[in-house]
């Protein structure tokens, strides 16, 4: 395979934004190792550069540092798993309750649109779109909120929920039943509060019960295809 140079990455939020991406849309599976020789060359920096982002990325707990060993794409195992869905309950409640509590128009046609955007990927069958889709929703209702720390545990939370996902389900299945997503967005429509929180409460475990615990063997995987694509 002939590798595209790319253009070196000017700073280290750059990279660090990139490679979070990559990891929160299942780009890079669970359990991958992190080659620094193969990474310096895709963003043209220095190890010790690329250890910065890393040592970040790690303390999101995205990735994870091993001594003598080098970086890994972090995999949650079933504990971690229950443990982030509880966090994301704990969470995610208080998110819908806020914007139920006092809906703004705007912020409801930003969730409708992006409804939309999720029903034209699935009526595509385009299941990557939809993947990254329906994680960004939850992402979404975060933002809206207007508090800066929601915005970024959820961020992070969601994130490991993608290591997860593709961990333990299927590779053609959908992280978020079809309905639900338009279901929470009716209730904070309505104002009700206590209908928006159930229907988040309900949805979440509908995703956690999903997962089908399993240790699949990895495979050698070609890194720099994926960022090559992310910048173009």
């Amino acid at each position: 395979m002939v590798k595209v140079k790319m253009p070196p990455v000017s700073d280290n939020q750059s990279i660090y934004d990139l490679m979070f991406s990559a990891i929160a849309n299942r780009k890079l599976p669970p359990g991958l190792k992190l080659s620094e020789e193969r990474l310096c060359r895709v963003f043209g920096v220095s190890r010790t550069r690329l250890r910065e982002v890393f040592f970040r990325l790690a303390q999101d707990r995205i990735i994870t540092l091993k001594h003598n060993r080098g970086a890994y794409v972090a995999r949650p195992s079933a504990k971690e798993a229950s443990e982030v869905f509880a966090a994301r309950r704990a969470i995610e409640v208080s998110v819908v309750e806020v914007l139920a509590q006092a809906p703004e128009q705007r912020v409801i046609t930003r969730l409708q649109q992006h409804l939309k955007d999720e029903s034209r990927a699935r009526a595509a069958k385009d299941h990557g779109r939809l993947t990254q889709l329906t994680g960004d929703f939850h992402l979404l209702l975060a933002e809206l909120t207007g508090n800066s720390l929601f915005c970024d545990i959820v961020r992070r939370l969601t994130a490991l929920s993608s290591l997860i996902i593709s961990l333990y389900d299927s590779p053609n299945a959908a992280a978020c039943k079809d309905d639900e997503h338009s279901a929470i967005v009716s209730a904070i429509a309505a104002g009700d509060a206590h209908a928006a929180r159930r229907l988040m409460l309900e949805h979440l475990d509908h995703v956690e019960k999903s997962l089908k615990i399993d240790e699949e063997d990895q495979e050698d995987f070609d890194i720099e295809s994926v960022f090559q694509e992310m910048l173009g």
